[in-house]
């Protein structure tokens, strides 16, 4: 039996995209990570009352700190069941207040969004099968072209973004420009990883959810954007493109990894239910060997194709 492994499994877009996928992957384990094993047990729960999927399964993982992907992998390859089809790089955060710092001392957003992911699935490419599929969660804030309510991207290097200086910028303008080139560092990634597996068979791509309101992730916003996140912006769903209830969001996720229909798309990224190009940037053959050669001397992890 494979595995399935979702990250950000516990809520928002991850939960509704395990959801899914436990009902289309009945002979799969699907695997949630969860900082609390037991608030992940409860959604293995809820999932197997929703779906009566059998084969679910929670490992702890702390994407803020690297000795805990390494315990998560490590326990992973002991698991029966370690050949993994699906890998799903879905969790992430957006901090717009005062700067925070993972366990190793990178900048939060960009150490969880790009590095915990990069570090995740640099360790765990040994157990991906050769048709396997592993997708990066992105978003539509890393095009400037866009014009998001968010900060556009800008990037540096690896170690400036990793190592962020102090600015006189307001936190929220900072903290949304770290979200949206986390976002576009996911893309560079993909992108990457897909041209140095081309000898395989394993699928690598990039997933758009759209504007996503009703998720955890306004949780550093102020009273009134939270209140309009959770309650008012729901409504847009229905008037506009791209924009997407989390269980739609989900949904759409799920399909992209596992259905027949999209198992010949290759080092892509998905926006709104079709393959869009992407910022201008994010085709930087420079950034992208930076980012790649970076990240893996900061994760302290190798490339084994």
């Amino acid at each position: 039996m494979d595995s399935i492994i979702i990250t950000g499994a516990t809520s928002g877009i991850g939960f509704e995209c395990a959801l899914q996928m436990a009902r289309m992957a009945k002979n799969k384990q699907i695997i949630i990570p969860a900082r609390n094993i037991g608030a992940g047990k409860d959604i293995i729960e809820k999932i197997k009352d929703k779906t009566g999927h059998k084969n679910l399964k929670c490992l702890e993982l702390d994407l803020a700190s690297l000795e805990s992907i390494r315990k998560f992998s490590e326990s992973f390859a002991k698991e029966k069941n370690n050949a993994i089809s699906i890998l799903i790089n879905n969790a992430g955060v957006q901090n717009i207040g005062a700067t925070q710092y993972t366990v190793d001392g990178f900048e939060q957003t960009f150490g969880i969004n790009h590095l915990g992911s990069f570090a995740l699935t640099m360790q765990l490419l040994p157990f991906v099968k050769n048709e396997g599929h592993i997708t990066f969660t992105s978003s539509e804030t890393h095009d400037p072209a866009l014009k998001t309510p968010i900060e556009p991207p800008i990037y540096t290097n690896v170690q400036e973004l990793a190592f962020s200086k102090e600015t006189s910028e307001k936190p929220n303008r900072v903290g949304q420009r770290r979200y949206s080139t986390s976002k576009l560092c996911n893309i560079m990634t993909t992108y990457e990883l897909q041209e140095r597996l081309k000898k395989t068979n394993i699928r690598v791509n990039a997933y758009d959810p759209g504007m996503t309101p009703g998720t955890g992730l306004a949780k550093t916003y102020s009273p009134v954007m939270r209140f309009l996140w959770k309650n008012v912006f729901p409504v847009l769903t229905l008037l506009k493109s791209n924009i997407h209830t989390p269980a739609q969001a989900g949904r759409n996720l799920a399909k992209l990894a596992y259905s027949e229909k999209y198992k010949d798309l290759k080092g892509i990224y998905f926006s709104d239910g079709k393959v869009v190009k992407t910022s201008v940037d994010s085709y930087n053959k420079i950034f992208q060997k930076d980012l790649w050669s970076g990240s893996l001397e900061l994760t302290k992890t190798t490339f084994k194709e």
